[in-house]
């Protein structure tokens, strides 16, 4: 038997949705692709942690959308999703809040109403904000003795600030201050068609998507999202960061990186290239030399954090602490060698193939596809962002790298965190 002929990624074409403007402001991107009788359907509203003017309220407001309406309270709201086989999920993060419904097409008629008021006219039952809060300060609690969770909190309140969204982390006094009142302020400030978006995926049609604009064109129109006034990022970033682990601990968690761009930046795509043969996969080189070669962690990577308005890079792993010296060592040994040293045409093509095929991945199956056009919709990119990554990937060159690597990745711009 021969082997399979094995062909040169040279593109990979993205699917297109196509784009509907809705009066009130909402952008509805239809996917008609798919051949089982599911949906998936994506709201997306500007309403992450950046359009908060209270700390916690934009994710006490998303969460706290399934505390019930008029009709349903909490458990019954579950319930009824669970009836129709609908699987309901509500995501929220820096920018966004994203609110995504699986189901089956003959479902949509019956769900979407009570969808609709779960989104427009939630109670914010004052029961279950008690009991939200209570929960998430024992979380809190327990998180809080893990040295992983706080060097991650030192690492990024470092980076951003401790005011900033991006950088501010909970405490059990931010839950203890939110109110009722501001998830009501929030929600009528942020969740409006003007900063709403809608992502529809699986077996469509006209009849379907009519359907959902008579939903979404519910949504009130709104304001341009009033943007409360950040705070700037510090100016100096503290190099060396110690400190003891919260309790006995045999294992010290290591944090090493600097505040980034986003993804609109002309270098990202060189970076992510970067980023995943320094740490971005299990065959990168911090983990051949740190795991394959040294024994010295079970894991270690890196990776390149993006959000609307910035980002960040950093490299991440837990170490036995009488060895965490060594492997700081042994990190910026990798991270000198991306400088000084040209990558080989062998690894290269290796990191080429497997970023390719990961590529691949992504845009195998409309649900997959939609995650991709969702992510772009966040972030405010083209459609061809993707194309752009693809193209990057292929063309490289180990000069480049080493451009890179030197202009992102000098020890003096790097902070270093250590607990434990």
């Amino acid at each position: 038997m021969k082997a399979p002929i094995i062909n040169p990624v040279s593109s990979i074409p993205l699917q297109l949705p196509e784009i509907h403007i809705l009066e009130n402001g909402v952008t509805l991107y239809d996917l008609r692709l798919g051949s089982q009788e599911i949906l998936k359907i994506e709201w997306l509203f500007d309403a992450g942690r950046w359009y908060e003017t209270k700390q916690l309220a934009a994710r006490l407001t998303a969460q706290l959308l399934k505390s019930g309406i008029a009709k349903y309270n909490a458990d019954e709201l579950a319930d009824f999703y669970d009836f129709y086989g609908a699987k309901l999920k509500i995501y929220d993060d820096f920018d966004n809040v994203c609110i995504r419904l699986y189901c089956l097409t003959k479902h949509l008629s019956t769900l979407l109403p009570i969808l609709s008021e779960m989104l427009l006219e939630p109670v914010f039952d004052e029961r279950e904000i008690e009991q939200f809060c209570s929960r998430n300060k024992q979380t809190l609690k327990l998180e809080l003795q893990k040295n992983d969770v706080l060097a991650y909190r030192i690492f990024t309140e470092l980076l951003f600030g401790s005011q900033h969204p991006y950088g501010y982390n909970s405490i059990p006094e931010f839950y203890d201050n939110i109110r009722r009142d501001d998830l009501i302020s929030h929600h009528k400030r942020c969740y409006t068609g003007n900063g709403c978006k809608i992502i529809v995926s699986g077996k469509t049609s006209d009849g379907i998507l009519k359907l959902i604009e008579h939903y979404a064109l519910q949504i009130p129109s709104g304001q341009e999202n009033l943007i409360p006034e950040i705070p700037a990022f510090p100016s100096e970033i503290p190099f060396i960061f110690r400190q003891e682990a919260a309790k006995t601990s045999a294992q010290a968690s290591l944090r090493i990186g600097c505040r980034m761009f986003d993804k609109k930046d002309p270098d990202f795509s060189s970076f992510y290239f970067v980023n995943t043969l320094l740490g971005g996969y299990f065959g990168a080189r911090l983990m051949q030399n740190l795991r394959e070669d040294k024994g010295y962690t079970y894991s270690i990577y890196s990776s390149m954090e993006t959000m609307r308005h910035g980002g960040y890079f950093y490299i991440y792993t837990d170490v036995n602490t009488d060895i965490k010296e060594a492997a700081l060592a042994e990190i910026y040994h990798e991270l000198k060698r991306l400088q000084e040293e040209p990558v080989g045409e062998e690894e290269m093509s290796m990191l080429r193939n497997y970023s390719l095929g990961m590529f691949l991945n992504t845009v195998d199956g409309v649900f997959n596809v939609s995650s991709v056009i969702r992510e772009l919709a966040e972030e405010g990119l083209p459609f061809d962002f993707f194309e752009e990554m693809v193209e990057k990937t292929n063309n490289i060159t180990a000069e480049e790298v080493m451009v890179i690597a030197n202009k992102y990745l000098n020890r003096e711009n790097l902070c270093e965190v250590v607990v434990g």
